[in-house]
């Protein structure tokens, strides 16, 4: 994380305190939010910021895609044919997201295997024109499909966080009944289930001041060098001007993705149209007071109706938050051991 974006995250976190310290309508959990670190927006900001900073020492593999194109995948290696943890990162993120490190560092201590899908783009600018976006779920099955074939565990778990979360869920959808064995259960941490919705909130007020404009700073940076390496492929200073994710969406992301329109790719590229077709055991963990896309906003009737899906909704924790613990600007991992707890109870039946 570059020392400006921690200067963005840190004012906002002191505005978030001053004025976002809300608490939404008790739910189902026993998260309760660190004293020091209380409100969706300072959830959101402090797990972005106060995770821990030991990096796993992982194995980077290049991964060649049928149509030409490459993306890196990241290992943690431990005994083989261990169970396996698939993991996707949020939008313009990577395996070096701090929360990706302390859930890989919870899945090392259960001496089990992970491997981080990164986006394609992702530390290296990729060959084709294809940038990916929150409803890819193709080099995610490549994946699945290359553990299932190269017979490297028995049993494959999921896990996917905001954005990762989203193509998890879409991916479970469009498999359906033809879904690998080998995949058991899977996790969503702050799924942007309804992307319409999650632009809705994220391109206005105190959401657009902070994420969206560092989100979005990442993004075109990305699309810029992408322009450069196809010239033509976009108006240079309609990404320059972009302000929002709609115009962003409009302009870059719904055109080369082969979308009409960004209404068109939110549609398309949401998760909750799936979730009726899922057939794995699913935990969604979400915050009522998630900023991104709020608890009320989830398919909270479709959730309800499935058998295969279990929403663990919490009162505070924001956006990829969930930070607890009594000792400030350290947190005692809520999420991360909920996950392996999820996975682990598979594994001990």
């Amino acid at each position: 994380m570059t020392v400006e974006i921690k200067k963005i995250l840190l004012a906002g976190l002191s505005l978030s305190v001053l004025f976002f310290n809300t608490a939404a309508a008790p739910v189902q959990s026993d998260f309760k939010a660190a004293w020091w670190c209380k409100g969706g927006h300072a959830q959101t900001i402090c797990g972005a910021l106060f995770r821990s900073d030991e990096k796993i020492a992982l194995e980077r593999r290049q991964i060649e895609t049928p149509d030409g194109d490459f993306f890196f995948t990241d290992w943690l290696k431990t005994k083989a044919r261990a169970p396996l943890v698939v993991v996707l990162h949020g939008l313009g993120s990577s395996s070096d997201a701090k929360y990706v490190q302390v859930l890989l560092k919870e899945i090392r201590g259960i001496g089990w295997q992970a491997v981080v899908v990164n986006a394609r783009g992702t530390f290296a600018l990729n060959r084709t024109r294809v940038m990916d976006h929150s409803g890819r779920t193709e080099d995610l099955n490549q994946t699945i499909e290359m553990v299932v074939k190269q017979n490297l565990a028995d049993d494959i778990y999921l896990v996917g966080f905001s954005a990762g979360g989203n193509k998890v869920l879409k991916w479970l959808g469009e498999k359906g009944n033809a879904i690998p064995p080998q995949v058991k259960k899977a996790v969503t941490v702050s799924a942007a289930s309804d992307l319409a919705k999650a632009v809705g909130n994220l391109d206005r007020g105190f959401d657009k001041l902070l994420y969206t404009r560092m989100l979005l700073k990442n993004l075109k940076n990305q699309a810029l060098a992408k322009n450069a390496q196809f010239p033509g492929l976009f108006d240079e200073a309609k990404i320059k001007q972009a302000d929002t994710f709609r115009i962003y969406d409009r302009k870059v992301t719904a055109p080369l993705a082969g979308f009409k329109d960004e209404k068109e790719y939110w549609d398309k590229s949401s998760s909750y149209s799936f979730l009726k077709n899922i057939e794995r055991p699913t935990l969604m963990i979400h915050a009522q007071n998630d900023p991104f896309l709020h608890g009320d906003e989830l398919a909270l009737a479709e959730i309800e109706r499935s058998p295969y899906l279990h929403l663990l909704m919490t009162q505070d924790g924001g956006h990829v938050g969930f930070i607890s613990g009594k000792i400030p600007f350290r947190s005692d991992r809520w999420v991360e051991k909920r996950i392996v707890e999820y996975f682990k109870s598979e594994q001990d039946q």
